[in-house]
């Protein structure tokens, strides 16, 4: 059998994603930190065979040339969605959704338009494997889920009009000249005056007993001109990640660079693993080793890591067996392009028959991106941003027919909307956090896209 190393299969979504004739949503999820514990497949989801989108409570279940809306709660919308018409969803859960979950409220701008949530059954589905090399071909005939390993070969010839993958490789070669696209400097919505602002009005509030930490976060936008693809691939040239993500839904398109993971789930095991932590990379090997060491060390950010790892543990235990909620890792430092993260992994094991729309759901979103105590956070969340989070701070991924799933947190991620780009970037603050700090951190983060921009050129 034929088989696809890394690479070769990017290479292949590339020409699929960039063909002229491809209709619907397309979604690769990559690991794309060779060897990374937390990822040894690729998925590559192409055209619709069912779309399922929620703007509040408006639910749109669309089929072929047949669609149904009513008003639902998202979350059982997607649950009566999935038993209905089972099979393989790709697609995304927007912070947002916590209105469902709690009685908030979103009421900021929303500088996207993207629906709250949004999934689709493929009609085509790819899964790499980076260890064997090997390709399985999943197909929706009718109604019907059909699935056979296929070789590299074989696959590029039906999918590319008979070509081979040398074939393959070359055109999307070709295709990916790096600079292809435009990428105006990006400009805070949010200045930085007025952000140190609202990390001292959060730290009042802290003071005041309010909350104990809070996730802080601005966007940047700026212009795009070009294919949202390059900009993922320069992306993913910077700073190589383990959960990243590309979605195409319509006029917008997420480029994701996300280090961190939400939620996992095999059988009734789950797995999660917050990032709360961050130190800049240097070039200088001497002073990068000193950050990563000081990084370990820092009692600041090991209690901030500290009170995400209790939230997800208290998140956890609202649907596994008591007593089965672990932490296996804590305090573990990872290193990616731009900068060094602190993270601890918490598992645990379901309660039998737990439906994995109420796994999210109990969980959802990501405490580390919102702070804890939960509930007041988001809250405050509300009043202290000036923009609807929408994606951002949400999760992308996959949920198999069996219920098996795995989903990143989206950050580090630009958003684009036809000509424009929304990059959304933050941090955790305490009530020892000092504010200049806290904003320098947020340009750190950022550097996985600012530093496309000056790889690429600006306008």
């Amino acid at each position: 059998m034929i088989v696809m190393n890394r690479d070769q299969f990017l290479q292949l979504a590339i020409e699929l994603i960039k063909n002229p004739g491809r209709e619907g949503p397309a979604l690769l999820l990559e690991s794309q930190l060779q060897g990374h514990p937390s990822g040894r497949r690729t998925f590559l989801a192409l055209g619709e065979n069912g779309v399922l989108t929620a703007r509040g409570d408006r639910i749109e279940w669309s089929c072929g040339s047949d669609t149904t809306t009513w008003k639902q709660d998202p979350w059982h919308a997607l649950q009566q969605v999935r038993h209905s018409h089972p099979g393989w969803y790709g697609g995304y859960l927007g912070y947002d959704l916590k209105n469902f979950n709690e009685n908030l409220k979103s009421q900021n701008r929303d500088l996207t338009g993207a629906p709250d949530l949004f999934f689709f059954r493929p009609r085509i589905l790819l899964m790499h494997d980076q260890k064997t090399g090997r390709i399985t071909r999943n197909l929706y005939e009718g109604s019907e889920f059909s699935s056979e390993r296929c070789s590299a070969d074989q696959i590029c010839s039906e999918l590319t009009d008979g070509e081979n993958l040398e074939q393959v490789v070359r055109n999307a070669q070709a295709k990916t000249r790096f600079g292809d696209f435009q990428l105006s400097r990006l400009e805070s919505v949010t200045t930085p005056d007025s952000y140190l602002r609202k990390i001292r009005q959060a730290q009042h509030l802290i003071r005041e007993g309010e909350f104990y930490e809070i996730n802080l976060s601005h966007p940047l936008t700026g212009e795009f001109y070009g294919d949202p693809v390059d900009l993922f691939l320069k992306m993913r040239s910077v700073g190589p990640v383990p959960f990243a993500a590309y979605l195409a839904q319509g006029d917008i398109h997420l480029c994701s660079a996300s280090p961190e993971r939400f939620l996992k789930r095999e059988g009734n095991k789950v797995l999660s693993q917050p990032i709360k932590g961050t130190a800049a990379r240097s070039g200088d090997p001497e002073l990068d080793r000193a950050n990563r060491i000081r990084l370990m060390a820092d009692e600041k950010e090991r209690a901030e890591n500290l009170m995400i790892v209790d939230l997800v543990r208290h998140d956890l235990s609202r649907v596994c067996r008591p007593g089965t909620v672990q932490v296996p890792e804590l305090f573990h430092v990872e290193s990616f392009g731009t900068v060094h993260q602190l993270y601890s992994t918490i598992t645990g094991i379901t309660e039998e028959g737990k439906d994995s729309v109420e796994v999210l759901r109990a969980c959802f979103p990501m405490g580390s991106m919102t702070g804890a105590p939960k509930v007041r956070v988001m809250q405050a969340i509300e009043e202290l941003e000036d923009y609807k989070r929408g994606i951002y701070s949400g999760a992308v991924g996959y949920i198999q027919p069996d219920g098996d799933f795995d989903f990143n947190v989206v950050i580090r991620s630009a958003i684009l909307c036809g000509d424009e780009v929304i990059y959304p970037t933050g941090g955790a603050i305490t009530s020892d956090s000092d504010p200049e700090e806290e904003l320098e951190e947020t340009r750190v983060k950022a550097r996985a896209l600012t530093e496309t921009i000056s790889m690429a050129g600006t306008q």
